[in-house]
Parts: C-alpha cells; sequence; structure tokens
C-alpha cells in the first residue's frame, strides 16, 4: 500500500478509536463534553509515591492538605506532547488556587530512563509521579493521554478529562479554543466548597493500560518493588532510623524478599492501627492489594535486580536541622538516659523545665529523637502544675516510670497540663494550619516528654529534643485538648468481651483535629463517633487491634465540625485471657483502673478548636463530666453496620 494511504488509514483508524463512547474503551458509562456525572472516588488521597527524581510524595497532603490535580501524561503521544509547554502555567494556577499539580506518567512499556528524559525535555517545574506497575492508572482508570483529574480533599473526583477544546479529534485542532476546561475545574476547586462533579470528553492517545486482574509479566527491584519501598518503608527502614534493619538498597531488600511479603500480607506492615475507611486521616499507612500481591510475586521470582533503565534516582531523605525552620524554643532532656542491650521495652516521662516571659502560640512542633534505633513512639505534653518536676526529683535517675504509683496528670479538670502531640517514626513535623496554634502561656513551666523505647540488642544513651515554633501573626484559632474516659473499671479475668462506654455531650460548637485511644496492655479494640443533632453520625476511629506499643495520634484530613448539641461516643474493649501474650499477670485476675502496668486506662484524648473561645470552659467541664459512669448505656455495643454513617 502506498504511504500516503496508509497514513490516511492509520489517522482514520486513530479518529474512529477516539470517537468510541467512553464504555468501549474502559467498560463504564460514556460521558460527553461538559456532561455532569455522579463523580468517582479516587482512593488516592495521601497515597505515597516517588517522583522521577526519586522525591517522595503523599499526594494531597505535601504542603498541608490540599486538593489535587493529576495529568496522565505520555512521552510518546503527539497530543500530550501538545500540551507540554503550558502545563508549568497550570501548575502555577493550580498553586495559586491551593490545590497541589502532579503529571503521572504510567504505562507497562514506558521505561524511568524514557520518562526523565521526557521530563528534562521540557523543563517541568512540578512533580512527575513514575506510575512503575499501574497501580494509580488503576485507581483512576485513564482513557487517553492526556487525561486530567481533579480531586477534592475528600478524595472524590470532581473533575476529569481534557485539558481544553483545542483538539476535535486526533489530527483534528480548532482555530481558536473555546473551552478551558481544566482551568476552570480549578478555580472551581479553590472557591467552591462542594462544586459538582464535571467530566469532558478527552483527547489524544489511547492509554496503553493495565490488566487490573494480572501483576506485569516480570516484577523487578528496579521497576516496582524500589519505588514501593522507597515511598512506604525506608523513611525508618534505612541507616541510622528507628527500624531494626534497613531497606533502602537492593542487597538489603532481596534478602528480606519473602519476609518483606510476608508481613504486607499479614498487615503487620506498614505500621498503621486504624481500620482503613473508617475516618480519613493525615499520615495514613496502607500498601494496596496490588501492591502486596508485587511483593509476593517478587519474592517468589527470585527477588531479581531488573533493567537498570528502570532504576529511578536515589533518594535524598530531608537532612536539615530542622524541618519546620529555624525553632524558637528548642528545650531537650537535661541528661542522656542510659538504655541497656536486652530486657523489657522501657516507658518513662522526662521532664525539661522552660520560663516564658510572654505568652505564645505554639504553630509547629518538631520531635527530634536522641537513637532513634531505640525511641519507639513519644507523646508531648505541658505541665503548669509542678507536679512532674516533683515527680522526678524523687530519684537521681533521670526521669520517672510511666507505670509508676505517682503521675503528673490531674483529672481534677484544673487544666495545668495538657497534651501537645506527638511522634512516631515517618510521621511529619506537626504543623497547624495557618492563624491555628496552640497556647503557651508565660510563667514556668515544663514540657514532658512520655517516650517508649524498644530495645535493639546494643546498649547505647537517648537525648531526644523538641523544637517549637511560634506564630508569627495574630492567632484566630487556638487548638486546645480535652480528654474523655473512665475510671470505672473491673475487667473480669478470662474475658475478651469486657466493654466499657463513655459519652460526651458537646455543648459548644467545636472542630476535632486528632483524636488518640489510650489504654494499657490488656486494651484489644477502640471505636469513636461523633453523632451530629440531625442523627448523622460521623466515625472518628475504630482500631480494630489495639497494641500498646503502636499507639498513633490519629490526625483528622479535615477538622470536623460538631455543633452545640453533638456527642463524643467512645468504646473500649479489653482483653484480661491468658490468651493475651501482653497480659502482665498470669493467671489473669481482676484490673482496675491505675497508672501501674498491670493496671488499667479507658481514655480518648482529642485537640479541638472553639468557634467561641468564651465558650472553653463549658466544654471541658462537660469532659471531665464523663468520668463519671454513664447511667444510660445498657451495655451494647452497636454494631458497626447498623450505625447512621455517611
Amino acid at each position: 500500500m502506498h504511504c500516503r494511504h496508509t497514513a490516511i488509514l492509520a489517522h482514520f483508524l486513530a479518529l474512529a478509536i477516539l470517537a468510541c463512547p467512553f464504555d468501549m474503551a474502559t467498560g463504564d458509562t460514556a460521558y460527553d463534553s461538559h456532561d455532569a456525572w455522579s463523580g468517582q472516588v479516587a482512593q488516592v488521597y495521601g497515597t505515597r509515591v516517588v517522583d522521577l527524581d526519586g522525591d517522595v510524595h503523599r499526594i494531597g497532603t505535601d504542603a498541608g492538605v490540599r486538593p489535587v490535580v493529576l495529568l496522565f501524561m505520555n512521552a510518546f503521544c503527539p497530543v500530550s506532547n501538545r500540551y507540554a509547554p503550558e502545563l508549568n502555567d497550570l501548575a502555577t494556577l493550580a498553586d495559586a488556587h491551593g490545590a497541589s499539580f502532579y503529571g503521572v506518567m504510567s504505562g507497562p512499556y514506558l521505561t524511568v530512563d524514557e520518562a526523565r528524559n521526557f521530563v528534562a525535555d521540557h523543563g517541568f517545574d512540578f512533580p512527575v509521579i513514575f506510575d512503575p506497575s499501574g497501580d494509580l492508572a488503576l485507581r483512576l482508570n485513564p482513557v487517553v493521554t492526556p487525561e486530567a483529574f481533579v480531586i477534592d480533599t475528600g478524595d472524590n473526583v470532581i473533575y476529569r478529562g481534557r485539558i481544553d477544546d483545542r483538539f476535535e479529534a486526533i489530527g483534528a485542532l480548532r482555530n481558536q479554543i473555546t473551552s478551558h476546561d481544566l482551568k476552570n475545574a480549578i478555580a472551581k476547586v479553590g472557591a467552591d466548597d462542594d462544586p459538582l462533579p464535571v467530566s469532558t470528553t478527552p483527547v489524544g492517545c489511547v492509554f496503553e493500560g493495565w490488566d487490573a486482574d494480572r501483576l506485569p509479566e516480570s516484577v523487578t527491584y528496579n521497576r516496582d518493588i524500589a519505588p514501593l519501598l522507597t515511598a512506604n518503608c525506608t523513611e525508618c527502614h534505612r541507616d541510622g532510623s528507628v527500624a531494626p534493619f534497613p531497606l533502602d538498597t537492593f542487597v538489603d531488600a532481596r534478602r528480606r524478599a519473602r519476609m518483606l511479603a510476608f508481613v504486607t500480607r499479614e498487615q503487620i506492615m506498614p505500621p498503621w492501627r486504624a481500620v482503613e475507611g473508617f475516618g480519613a486521616f493525615r499520615d495514613e499507612r496502607h500498601l494496596s492489594d496490588r501492591q502486596i500481591a508485587l511483593l509476593t510475586a517478587w519474592a517468589e521470582a527470585g527477588a531479581p535486580l531488573g533493567d537498570a533503565a528502570d532504576a529511578l534516582p536515589e533518594t535524598v531523605w530531608p537532612d536539615p536541622e530542622w524541618r519546620i525552620g529555624d525553632p524558637d524554643l528548642v528545650l531537650g532532656m537535661e541528661e542522656p538516659f542510659a538504655i541497656p542491650a536486652t530486657g523489657p521495652d522501657i516507658y518513662r516521662y522526662f521532664v525539661i523545665p522552660f520560663e516564658l516571659f510572654e505568652e505564645h502560640g505554639i504553630r509547629a512542633i518538631e520531635f527530634q529523637p536522641g537513637d532513634e534505633s531505640v525511641v519507639h513512639h513519644a507523646n508531648l505534653f505541658v505541665d503548669y502544675s509542678g507536679a512532674a518536676r516533683r515527680e522526678d526529683a524523687k530519684d537521681d535517675i533521670p526521669g520517672f516510670s510511666v507505670f509508676g504509683t505517682g503521675n503528673f496528670f490531674d483529672y481534677s479538670g484544673e487544666q495545668e497540663t495538657w497534651g501537645i502531640g506527638g511522634w512516631t517514626p515517618g510521621v511529619d513535623p506537626y504543623v497547624l494550619p495557618d492563624k491555628h496554634a496552640m497556647w503557651l502561656p508565660a510563667g514556668a513551666g515544663d514540657i514532658v516528654f512520655e517516650i517508649h523505647y524498644h530495645l535493639s540488642g546494643k546498649a547505647t544513651e537517648d537525648r531526644s529534643r523538641i523544637g517549637l515554633r511560634f506564630a508569627d501573626e495574630p492567632v484566630a484559632h487556638w487548638v486546645d485538648g480535652l480528654v474523655i474516659g473512665t475510671q470505672q473499671l473491673a475487667i473480669p479475668p478470662e474475658s475478651d468481651t469486657y466493654w466499657r462506654h463513655v459519652r460526651m455531650e458537646v455543648p459548644a460548637s467545636i472542630r476535632l483535629i486528632d483524636i488518640l485511644p489510650h489504654m494499657h496492655y490488656l486494651g484489644a479494640e477502640a471505636r469513636a463517633i461523633a453523632t451530629l443533632p440531625d442523627g448523622t453520625q460521623v466515625p472518628l476511629v475504630h482500631v480494630e487491634e489495639w497494641d500498646l506499643r503502636w499507639q498513633n495520634i490519629y490526625t483528622f484530613r479535615e477538622p470536623i465540625h460538631l455543633p452545640a448539641g453533638s456527642t463524643i461516643d467512645g468504646w473500649i474493649r479489653f482483653n484480661n485471657t491468658s490468651h493475651n501474650p501482653y497480659n502482665p499477670t498470669l493467671p489473669p485476675k481482676t484490673v482496675t483502673w491505675g497508672w501501674g502496668s498491670d493496671e488499667e486506662m479507658m481514655e480518648f484524648w482529642i485537640s479541638f478548636v472553639l468557634d467561641d473561645w468564651r465558650q472553653r470552659d463549658r466544654v471541658i467541664n462537660a469532659s471531665w463530666n464523663t468520668w463519671s459512669e454513664d447511667p444510660r448505656w445498657d451495655g451494647q455495643v452497636p454494631d458497626l453496620a447498623d450505625l447512621n454513617l455517611p
């Protein structure tokens, strides 16, 4: 056939393909230009990914909680390349409207080298994610490239489709652009509280996609496993960090390939105790089913290295002295604490005195463990009562035991002691939104570290510290803390179905920032929900398998507004059987409330913001009122399936 006829035939075939309805390409319902459709859940918000420079990103939470623009691109598609010179301007526009802009390059036949060359040729200023095994693509199902997705902070796709209408079809270019669809969607997500989802028909090269039911024929370290480990594991699993071994090289990963497959299949790693989908949090750590299957397939194939053309650049982890910038106040343990090589885990409080001549608002907190190899997690408190200082002075050993007979925290409601956050491996510094801060009064007080040490087999010392950055603008929203719970505990021996309930009636409008369930070794499960005045129930947190060693502060992706008249309900279950491997007393005995390791607690710590600061005493008093047994509780624990959750 003459080459001219071949070109014409290829052109009409391309037009025919692009003219096919959306359902013929994806199996879903067709959508038309400017069509309002029911939308889709993206399931990408907070996902950890690696870009083509080797940098790790958390989609939507790189710079606070923001809407997201994901643009699927193709290095070998003329339509995609036609838009390349304009993409930096689109990324700048997205940033101006408070959204994060990412390019995505995905395809079973695309190498990292090819993708990097494409990015270098066009000088993109925004992160371009390499989707090595199709995990992102299979969540969003793009039809062609280029195709854009705009996702709100609730993980909902509010726009999908073309960048603009310059292409009527492949090879058919309009003389004038009449509809700037992606620009309009970006402007809406920055302006509207709840924009209606919109779709347009994209024109481009058919996306050479992935088979959802099959893994790539060859799963290799360079292409599939290294990006997965870098994004989700090596922040902790690298030399000098808290994990017991590194995973940041091929040799390190290969020697543990089957173990990696096992701990991810069993949901042991990554460490995240909250049930996925019950509440939405920052810093969530999950692997998709496909990612877990990739680890298993790689191990079963003998852990091959793969092609050098698929290797991403080495990730350079942040190494400034302080990730929050220069702190206004740095406080650290006054002397090192010696940690033995072997023995039981250590839970200890450390008291660091300070004095301020004027009050401040804490805008950002960064905890730095002295020895990351042994500091498992830390909770942080402010104490103006002097109680922690007096407890610490009882002996010459630095700090005092968390499970001691005395304690610095006062449950009377005087509010001279409160929590200011916590630290777990891999968590970002705690940075509050603009015009939000935690109050730090003038005068003499103490910062108290509650540190859990897990022993590493090597004797060492720890001298952890904290950096505080104060608000340099007027504070509009003061972040406060409350504790709800009960001391009415009598956990019978050989019972794993002993539940306690706590309810707080919210007397004034508040917004919840984060939540922390707390028990000791007998804790088994924790649930918390909020109920709005109209009866709508909001999931707060569900820890199905409590583990004292993995305490997380669960920071909500966005503050949860509770109007006056709402309620907060919490349920905690205890396991006081001989089958509980953490039970400190065998044979089991009846256990009541107390500070000791052989006693128990039932608490939920909650950070919140008041809509009206003058209502603070009413809210705090309502939280303390929960500490008497709820006479209305009938002992029944609601089935989660029966809750009126959105």
